[in-house]
């Protein structure tokens, strides 16, 4: 980037130059990167897996957002993974993050879960709620997005 661009950036965004982030959120000064790193990866993905989940919902109230993939898991892929399940991947490697889908046999989602996983680690939500007023799920913006992702796939 041009000297001038990063200024604007920066102005733009309301970032100071060389201003110190922990998974891009600002930290105190007395904090290294490599200290607030370290204190995050110390928490299991148990831990974290709440503040994960309010990040990635605002990045899916973006429209625009994609993630990296789209993809069908077939049963038994994954020692102990009986069934299979729709996955929307958001990241890879350490961590990473998705949402999947398990369908009926009409290819409706049933159950929605958000894993957060990091290196032999990981941690689930489960999406799916039951109101009481009746017997059919609350569905949140995530759960309409992988429904039309299934069915446009399907």
């Amino acid at each position: 980037m041009k000297e001038r661009s990063v200024r604007h950036f920066l102005k733009v965004t309301g970032l100071v130059s060389r201003q110190k982030f922990r998974n891009a959120s600002p930290i105190r000064k007395e904090e290294t990167m490599t200290e607030a790193l370290k204190k995050d990866y110390e928490k299991t993905c148990a831990e974290r897996i709440q503040e994960q989940w309010r990040l990635r919902q605002e990045d899916l109230q973006d429209p625009e957002f994609e993630g990296l993939g789209f993809d069908y898991v077939e049963p038994h892929t994954f020692t102990d993974q009986l069934e299979g399940y729709w996955r929307w991947q958001f990241s890879w490697g350490g961590p990473s993050d998705e949402l999947r889908a398990f369908v009926n046999e009409h290819k409706e989602i049933h159950r929605l879960e958000y894993w957060f996983m990091d290196w032999m680690d990981g941690a689930k939500i489960d999406l799916t709620q039951e109101r009481p007023e009746w017997s059919g799920i609350t569905v949140g913006p995530e759960w309409q997005r992988m429904q039309e992702y299934i069915e446009a796939s399907a």
